[in-house]
């Protein structure tokens, strides 16, 4: 997508975010209301594919609500002007939504299913009602028969970008009745202790993809080193574009 497209795509994108202020309780309650709800995260990460890829850039913006992940997305607002609120970290989030599920039948699709089975032992330890698991490498046809198969309450998804973001589309139109749908990255291998989170100072600093790089350089040198100096350079662009046309914001 030239840089028009890149500029178009990161306001649509900071139009869409549910901005959560630092003195705001977590949105959690709202999430349960008497609807289908999908719940997406944006990071640097899911900005950079957006504005690469027009279809997952509408799955962003058409999700229900939409989190500010990351220090990337906090850099962004700042250098426009917003303030961009907490910071809705989906690790550490989506734990105290499935605790406030109360007993409510929750689904796990993705990853791989010795992976989804270890989260699920882990969230049924915790006292989360997990009533059905799937790995994430399915067709997509096939987690819209589970859910209605399995009605659950609450379903995370845990298969990356952009395949989870599809899937959710799908499952909200697959369902008839009020299905929270949350899509979740790598939170099931979290979950798992597949994966190990940072230390607290260094999650509170912003860094926690600098811990994890260094963890896993091979597997991820590309997301992280080329991918936030792309989305570095898209936030310079934007930025200066939204001053030189005077806006405070898009």
């Amino acid at each position: 997508m030239p840089v028009k497209g890149d500029i178009r795509a990161t306001e649509r994108l900071i139009r869409a975010v549910s901005v959560v202020g630092n003195e705001m309780p977590l949105p959690i309650s709202e999430l349960f209301l008497e609807r289908t709800c999908v719940l997406s995260f944006v990071n640097a990460h899911a900005a950079n594919l957006a504005c690469e890829n027009p279809a997952f850039l509408e799955l962003l913006v058409g999700a229900d609500v939409l989190l500010r992940d990351g220090i990337g997305m906090s850099l962004l607002f700042r250098w426009i002007g917003l303030d961009p609120g907490r910071n809705m970290n989906g690790t550490d989030y989506i734990p105290r939504i499935l605790a406030a599920s109360q007993g409510a039948p929750v689904a796990l699709y993705g990853s791989s299913r010795e992976v989804a089975d270890a989260a699920a032992q882990r969230l049924c330890a915790e006292g989360v009602n997990v009533a059905s698991i799937q790995d994430g490498f399915l067709p997509i046809a096939e987690y819209a028969k589970s859910i209605r198969s399995d009605r659950p309450r609450v379903v995370v998804l845990g298969m990356g970008m952009p395949k989870q973001e599809m899937v959710a589309q799908h499952l909200r139109d697959a369902v008839s009745e009020p299905v929270l749908i949350i899509n979740g990255g790598a939170i099931l291998d979290f979950l798992a202790n597949r994966f190990e989170r940072a230390p607290l100072t260094v999650r509170r600093l912003g860094l926690e993809w600098l811990f994890r790089f260094l963890l896993e350089p091979r597997r991820l040198w590309r997301r992280y080193l080329l991918g936030n100096a792309a989305f570095l350079a898209r936030a310079v662009r934007f930025a200066i574009h939204v001053r030189a046309t005077g806006k405070s914001k898009p």
